[in-house]
């Protein structure tokens, strides 16, 4: 299969996902929203939520009855830096990257391939990797302008 085909492929599995889970799942916080809405995701979700304080930002993370587990990371000034994302599928894209998800999408058109299903975007403002299989996804984006200072990327999981 060629490269730009199976890429292809993978987008469109991808987006089909996302938009079958956006049919079904509720949605999410944005990455570069307001804090404020987390909760309201709780509830929409019907998921069971967290949140752990840690040095210089919060982790709201959300168990959905699927057993797919979101993690929102949120800065002090109450905005959604980071999103994580590991279960039986991923959540609705475009819900979850906000108004990230054009930029996303564009590049996500014309990233190299890293692997069978999966896909990393690296811009600027704008870092997305998300892969996996039928029933294991996951996925990390954030925001690299709105980190803490000092923040270690390995800390997002």
């Amino acid at each position: 299969m060629r490269p730009t085909t199976r890429l292809h492929k993978v987008l469109r599995t991808a987006l089909g996902v996302a938009v079958l889970g956006g049919a079904v799942l509720p949605a999410f916080a944005a990455l570069g929203g307001d804090a404020t809405s987390v909760a309201n995701d709780v509830a929409k979700m019907k998921g069971q939520a967290r949140a752990t304080a840690a040095a210089g930002y919060t982790v709201s993370e959300i168990t959905l009855p699927s057993g797919t587990v979101v993690r929102e990371y949120i800065s002090p000034g109450a905005k959604v830096f980071a999103v994580t994302w590991k279960g039986m599928m991923p959540p609705d894209l475009q819900q979850t990257l906000g108004t990230y998800f054009e930029q996303w999408k564009a590049a996500a058109a014309t990233a190299p391939r890293e692997g069978h299903h999966h896909l990393t975007v690296r811009q600027p403002d704008l870092v997305v990797s998300t892969g996996g299989h039928m029933r294991a996804w996951k996925g990390v984006a954030y925001v690299p302008s709105l980190l803490p200072p000092n923040f270690p990327l390995d800390e997002i999981k």
